[in-house]
């Protein structure tokens, strides 16, 4: 039987993974915004830097079964990003799937723009002094939050305005789910918003988990949420947590000692 869970268990407790693969299959709304390629990481050039273009293929439509060349260019904003996937073309359809190679990548002093960042299973995003700039809105997608993907940085300004996205799915396996998805050893300015509104969770149980911005939740059975942990000019990190929804039986173990502890509380007044 299933223990309750109390918030200062849920910090000290491990994160349990599904050790399953994911894919995404591309369709005409990743060729927007407003004419977007796609972009995926191959890791050809001669170093692991983001602004090589001989780092990415590209594809320019959903009719694309082979890529091209991105030599000379890179993703740019409204572009999306696929960092540890691999391409299959199969009766007219464009299959991304995830691989756990592991991936080191070098961003941009700013990470642009306003599209989407997918990351595979063991991929890090690294940096010494970068930033998301005023305004800016940027979507990391972690797939199914199986593996060690993160955005690992040194000094970091976020900016008033900017918005950091996090999507995925995440199904737990056990009561608590705890996952690091941005860390800076020197949080330099802190004004933006870490919004994971986007990542589905589901605990073992099949229920779907709420998601909350309101720190009197945090810790609370049936909810998921961002938390920020360090302060300015210090380390920093960012983490996706939830508590799973007690099990019916666990309920009723607790009506049951509640109902004891009357009885006794009767018996003594007695």
């Amino acid at each position: 039987m299933k223990k309750y869970i109390t918030v200062a268990a849920l910090l000290t407790a491990g994160t349990a993974f599904v050790n399953a693969g994911y894919s995404v299959t591309l369709d005409e709304t990743y060729y927007t915004n407003p004419a977007a390629w796609v972009y995926v990481w191959t890791g050809q050039g001669e170093n692991n830097n983001w602004e090589t273009g001989l780092n990415w293929n590209y594809y320019q439509n959903t009719t694309d079964g082979e890529p091209s060349s991105a030599a000379g260019q890179k993703p740019v904003n409204s572009d999306p990003a696929f960092i540890g996937y691999t391409f299959e073309y199969k009766d007219g359809v464009q299959v991304l799937t995830a691989v756990a190679d592991s991936i080191t990548v070098t961003t941009p002093t700013w990470l642009g723009g306003s599209g989407r960042v997918f990351l595979g299973s063991n991929v890090t995003l690294v940096g010494s002094n970068n930033g998301f700039s005023n305004g800016q809105s940027i979507t990391y997608n972690f797939g199914d939050f199986s593996g060690t993907s993160k955005i690992s940085m040194g000094a970091f300004w976020m900016q008033p305005g900017a918005t950091v996205n996090f999507a995925g799915t995440v199904l737990m396996t056990s009561d608590v789910f705890s996952y690091d998805v941005f860390t800076s050893t020197n949080m330099a300015q802190i004004d933006g918003t870490w919004d994971a509104s986007s990542v589905s969770v589901t605990d073992a149980n099949g229920n779907l988990l709420t998601y909350t911005t309101d720190a009197a939740n945090f810790g609370k059975a049936g909810y998921y949420w961002i938390e920020g942990t360090g302060e300015r000019d210090s380390a920093y990190t960012v983490s996706l947590k939830a508590v799973a929804v007690p099990e019916p039986s666990a309920f009723g173990l607790l009506a049951g000692i509640g109902a004891l502890a009357l009885v006794a509380s009767r018996r003594r007044r007695r």
